[in-house]
């Protein structure tokens, strides 16, 4: 294992991080909101997000640790079988592209704020938002703990570069 620090990737990480730290600090004064006592504030930034912004929102949802680690981790050890992640993103992209803009629109008009708002407001069943609140916890439970996984990844690959 070499300790050597490569100075042009560390140059590289440091611009990003603060680039990134900047741009969070003068964000969270942009369009500062009245108040902070509606959900809407937390959860979706007041929907006062515009094109350009969700489109990063968007990609930063799509191409997560999942994306660029897992799935070629997963075809590098499994082989082929691993590309079933291929033909799910063409079926996600349409559906994204499609059907997320009428259920934003849906859900700003009605003051809806999770899937399960959505559920309940249409179908009026506490028993269906209930199903759909937990599914949609529990299907994201795999995504927190890759994330995770892949947060310790590249935290011990720092830790032994230094």
């Amino acid at each position: 294992m070499t300790t050597d620090i490569n100075g042009t990737a560390l140059a590289v990480f440091i611009f990003f991080f603060v680039l990134v730290t900047v741009m969070g600090f003068v964000a969270s004064r942009w369009r500062k909101p009245e108040t902070l006592a509606h959900i809407d504030e937390w959860g979706l930034g007041g929907r006062n997000f515009g094109t350009w912004i969700t489109w990063f929102l968007v990609g930063g949802d799509f191409y997560t640790a999942y994306t660029v680690i897992a799935v070629p981790a997963l075809v590098y050890t499994v082989g082929a079988y691993g590309f079933f992640a291929l033909p799910y993103t063409i079926v996600v992209y349409p559906f994204v592209f499609m059907v997320m803009p009428v259920l934003w629109k849906r859900a700003k008009d009605f003051g809806y704020v999770t899937a399960g708002d959505v559920v309940h407001g249409q179908y009026g069943s506490r028993g269906l938002e209930l199903a759909v609140a937990a599914t949609g916890v529990i299907a994201t439970m795999p995504y927190i703990a890759l994330q995770l996984v892949g947060m310790t990844a590249v935290l011990k690959a720092a830790r032994a570069a230094w």
